[in-house]
């Protein structure tokens, strides 16, 4: 394979590296380690020679280089990841022919060095990238499951990395498309394996029993266990018997688990040893539930799944919230019929005339929204506990297990008929007016919580992304997603919410995606409030991941809706850079964009109420500078 022809000299764009600038040397050093590991004679070492570690160590740290830049290794990924895999798949097979003498010549640690670098590739540019590359033949089954099985009988070695690259190799094995039992040469004589006490000697009893064994361990040896599993468990010739078994197994795992150890104690947490068996057995669930095609055999084992679901043993571990999030998402999504998010969702997508066109006319002869129907479904009955579950996590303290369930409740109303989607779109919007105090249209949320606000915002943004929010519910969601872009809570001598505030912009943006003709309308209605709101937020506030998302919101409604007064001129002044930094952002941009009579006003209002009365001294400082600037050009008000 020639090596696509690079520009050594080029500039960066950016200063990021927008190329392997050390592919010529990388690919050098490949083929000095790839020579000298694949020298038989040296695999009976305990390790690898160490001119060959320093060669393998210097190469990681050339790969570590590009871990925010992974997609400039593409164009060599298959020449490197080949050439590794051509050594290891042919120590696999020598170390698979002799591993069943008394003593074999081989030794299991020889190639660490080589696992490791395919650890980095995988860790760099990702498994999924990296598997493609990997080889596949039926050949290739049994002497890596024998291996692999080999390297698990000391799992208390060092050589974790070889063992994750082993599981995912068989993970994708495991696709290959001939039943499991055709290619099983029924060897029995494995090593013993202390944690193992299968009586099933089949070969693919043996591999679930094997994938078991790592599920309780910590880092990669989990996350390649359970893609393993969910993609052997997936097949048809394992649908049947060993898909319903494991998925009990699951369940009894995490519900034994689940109990603490010494149930006198107050307060009684979960052992580490216990967290880990439970997020291993919901990872490999949250993998199977999207993999398989039909949920036709877990019709027994769902209410099973539901009251592990609903367990309350899981509230101080993020980590196993979020599995369950996932966990409960993908199976509602199994439950539900893929093809009714393309047909129920036909009306939010009108011709790009109409989408374009400021023509009132060409709106009006479009479908509504409102009256829109969505083809006739047939929900479980399961799907409403699933999407309380979920709702529920809008409310959790972690970031991550809120972001999750959000994403899984638009996935989820997206299949929905489009009436049980409208009930979930105002379910969402209750949760901003839980704890909320409403007083001649003035919103207090000095009562509320952040994470509630958080997660409802997040949702509402995804429900937006995809055409869930009808007009109606966009006039009463609006309002209260403008009061999110300045939501702050003070709590002692610091405060709360900016996180809150990057979500409302969130939903800001993916509002101006909303493709159909009644949003427009809607928008152009309550345009100057949400231009004038976006503007203070984006000049005034004082983080500027914030600013910026304002910024970005503006520009997205300017470039989709323009509905905004002045949108391209105000945008040129807001940009990405200019509000990047606080002091231009408060004192230089606010002054130009001030000079428009529809943001004079709102822009001074802010300084007036907000800014100046924020708890941090130098926004505050900056606020009165602003004001310095902006006064003179309204003296009454």
């Amino acid at each position: 394979m020639s090596d696509p022809v690079q520009n050594d000299n080029a500039e960066d764009v950016g200063s990021v590296p927008s190329f392997f600038r050390e592919h010529a040397e990388f690919l050098h050093l490949l083929d000095e380690v790839a020579t000298s590991a694949s020298n038989v004679e040296s695999w009976t070492l305990p390790n690898a020679p160490e001119e060959e570690m320093r060669l393998i160590r210097e190469m990681k740290k050339t790969l570590d280089v590009y871990q925010e830049q992974p997609t400039c290794l593409d164009p060599y990924l298959e020449r490197i990841v080949s050439r590794l895999m051509s050594v290891v798949q042919e120590y696999v097979y020598a170390f698979h022919d002799t591993m069943y003498k008394p003593e074999s010549p081989i030794t299991v640690t020889r190639m660490d060095g080589i696992f490791d670098l395919l650890y980095t590739l995988c860790k760099v540019r990702g498994y999924k990238v990296i598997l493609r590359f990997f080889p596949h033949g039926v050949a290739d089954v049994e002497p890596v499951f024998a291996t692999l099985w080999r390297f698990s009988v000391d799992l208390e070695a060092s050589n974790w990395p070889a063992r994750y690259t082993l599981l995912i190799w068989l993970s994708l094995l495991a696709m290959i498309p001939f039943d499991i039992e055709s290619i099983d040469s029924g060897t029995t004589d494995l090593p013993a394996i202390a944690e193992l006490g299968t009586s099933d000697v089949s070969l693919m009893g043996r591999w679930v029993e094997l994938g078991k064994l790592f599920l309780c361990k910590p880092g990669c040896e989990m996350e390649g266990a359970a893609v393993m599993l969910s993609r052997l468990l997936s097949r048809r010739d394992s649908a049947a018997v060993l898909r319903p078994e494991f998925i009990e197994w699951a369940a009894r795992e995490i519900t034994n688990a689940a109990r603490p150890i010494d149930t006198t104690a107050v307060n009684a947490g979960l052992q580490i040893g216990s967290v880990l068996r439970i997020n291993g057995a919901l990872r490999v669930l949250c993998h199977l539930f999207s993999a398989m095609d039909s949920h036709a055999t877990l019709d027994a084992q769902i209410p099973m799944l539901l009251d592990i679901f609903q367990m309350d043993a899981f509230d101080q571990h993020s980590i196993t919230r979020k599995l369950i999030s996932k966990a409960v998402q993908r199976l509602a999504l199994l439950m539900l019929p893929a093809t009714n998010a393309e047909m129920g969702r036909a009306y939010a997508r009108p011709s790009l005339r109409e989408n374009l066109s400021n023509n009132a006319g060409a709106a009006s002869d479009s479908m509504r929204d409102d009256e829109a129907e969505s083809p006739d479904v047939e929900v479980p009955l399961e799907m409403e506990a699933f999407v309380g579950i979920l709702l529920q996590k809008l409310h959790d303290k972690d970031t991550i297990v809120r972001w999750s369930a959000a994403k899984g409740i638009g996935r989820i109303s997206e299949r929905l008929p489009m009436a049980l989607a409208r009930e979930i779109v105002l379910a969402v919007g209750d949760i901003l007016k839980d704890e909320t105090l409403v007083d001649n249209g003035l919103i207090d949320v000095a009562m509320t919580t952040e994470y509630s606000w958080h997660g409802a915002l997040l949702c509402l943004a995804e429900l937006s992304r995809r055409g869930m929010l009808y007009a109606q519910a966009l006039r009463q969601i609006v309002p209260w997603v403008v009061r999110g872009l300045t939501y702050e809570i003070q709590r002692g001598d610091y405060s709360v919410g900016s996180n809150v505030r990057d979500a409302a912009c969130y939903v800001m943006w993916s509002l101006a995606r909303i493709p159909n003709p009644s949003s427009k309308r809607v928008f152009a209605e309550m345009s100057v409030e949400m231009a004038t709101t976006l503007i203070s937020v984006a000049v005034f506030d004082r983080e500027s991941n914030v600013r910026r998302a304002a910024s970005a919101a503006f520009q997205e409604h300017v470039g989709r809706q323009s509905a905004f007064p002045h949108g391209i001129s105000v945008l040129q002044l807001a940009d990405f850079f200019s509000v990047g930094i606080m002091r231009n952002a408060f004192v230089v941009t606010s002054r130009k964009i001030a000079e428009f009579d529809e943001y004079k006003h709102p822009l001074l209002h802010h300084l007036c109420t907000v800014t100046v009365y924020h708890w941090d001294l130098k926004t505050r400082e900056l606020a009165v500078k602003a004001l310095r600037e902006l006064a003179p050009l309204s003296p009454a008000y």
